[in-house]
């Protein structure tokens, strides 16, 4: 039975997607485009029932998923499963550069994203076992609520091909969510089985002139 949902937020647009630099773990925050995009999600998600809030503790993470639960009356608890991937030597650094300085280890990035690893950082495959099992975890932790979740681009991708029941190598066709669209999930909290309800919604931000994606080479 599916008791329980996730309604998981990518994070409103970051001070590295506006410098197209790599930002996995820099605690980098919104910009004021992205403290709009928020709010927007936060209005659109006002009708649905939120009863616990939990976010990554990287500020643009946090930050979006603040400005929704504050609708709701919730505080949000920060969880350091729900990071972004670890960027190690990329962090910060601007994603032309990238590609010029790692050309091999960017190629796999860009082209078999599943078997990518950022060197000095983390792999793929390990991010979805992260965040896969803390979302499990506080799931197991939270049986009937509706749960906010607030992470990032890659998490809500790698949790794209658990949901689709896709390998992990099969990511690469599947696309980035633009920033601050809505995931939602039934699961059943006794099994861990699960449903999709919806994927990437991003209507309320199109309509509102406020939708931005990750670029192209990225």
């Amino acid at each position: 039975m599916f008791d329980t949902k996730i309604i998981m937020v990518r994070h409103a647009q970051g001070e590295g997607n506006l410098k197209a630099e790599f930002h996995g773990q820099y605690p980098s925050d919104l910009t004021e485009l992205g403290i709009k995009q928020a709010q927007c999600t936060a209005e659109f998600l006002k009708s649905y029932r939120i009863d616990a809030a939990f976010a990554s503790d990287i500020p643009r993470a946090y930050s979006t998923a603040k400005i929704i639960a504050e609708k709701h009356g919730l505080s949000v608890t920060k969880d350091d499963g729900l990071r972004e991937i670890d960027g190690g030597e990329w962090e910060r650094m601007k994603f032309d550069d990238i590609s010029v300085k790692y050309p091999k280890e960017y190629a796999i990035w860009k082209n078999d994203l599943g078997n990518s690893t950022c060197p000095g950082g983390e792999s793929v495959r390990n991010l979805q076992k992260r965040v896969k099992g803390t979302i499990e975890r506080i799931v197991k932790k939270n049986p009937g609520k509706n749960i906010l979740i607030g992470t990032h681009a890659t998490p809500v991708r790698t949790m794209g091909c658990v949901w689709k029941k896709l390998d992990i190598s099969e990511i690469v066709n599947l696309p980035w969510v633009p920033n601050a669209s809505v995931c939602i999930v039934k699961y059943d909290s006794e099994t861990l089985d699960f449903e999709i309800e919806e994927y990437a919604l991003c209507e309320h931000l199109v309509k509102n002139n406020l939708i931005t994606e990750l670029p192209k080479n990225i």
